[in-house]
């Protein structure tokens, strides 16, 4: 092989290899972005973003995302309640919230919003049945004595609980939004 052709063959494989280096860099450069884009930080934003639109689906999507990429897995639940919630889609809500509650049953706070929403949908057994493990669990949080005895008294079932959780609200937060309702129940109840 003569030289001008030697040389012409090692420039065609420089370039070759330049290229693949090139596109090798694009390559790894695209999947470095796309990356980003999937993160979880950045998915939250996207949420965010969508719930301020007041597009509550496409952050609801993007919150299950966020979710799957490694998100904080109460905050997000909680998040997209709040979407499925402004949505008006309580039984979506409701099944976030219990899908969240079999996997961590004892956390009270997603608890109480599961019992409201149950309440909110006319499952009003599960909703009692969640209410009362928080107040037996949280007995010094007022709001879920208060309603719970909202439930009581609206299923006329057991008025003299209902009594004692309004009793227990007044006791814990005595100015707290619902006292002067409280009162009024407690009264109108024991004259």
């Amino acid at each position: 092989m003569n030289a001008l052709l030697r040389s012409g063959l090692a420039i065609a494989a420089l370039g070759l290899s330049a290229c693949s280096a090139d596109r090798a860099a694009e390559e790894k450069e695209q999947r470095a972005v796309i990356a980003a884009e999937s993160s979880g930080p950045a998915l939250l934003n996207k949420a965010r973003a969508s719930t301020a639109m007041g597009d509550y689906s496409r952050a609801e999507q993007y919150y299950a995302a966020a979710l799957r990429a490694g998100a904080p897995e109460k905050t997000v639940v909680e998040r997209i309640i709040e979407v499925c919630v402004a949505d008006q889609r309580y039984p979506a809500a409701v099944e976030h919230a219990e899908q969240y509650l079999y996997r961590h049953p004892g956390d009270a706070e997603v608890q109480f919003v599961a019992a409201s929403l149950h309440v909110a949908i006319g499952e009003l057994a599960r909703g009692r049945s969640l209410y009362e493990t928080v107040v037996k669990d949280r007995p010094n949080w007022p709001e879920p004595h208060y309603a719970f005895a909202t439930l009581l008294r609206a299923e006329d079932c057991d008025i003299a609980l209902a009594d004692q959780h309004d009793l227990t609200y007044l006791k814990l937060s005595p100015q707290g939004a619902f006292a002067e309702t409280a009162r009024a129940r407690l009264t109108r109840c024991n004259p």
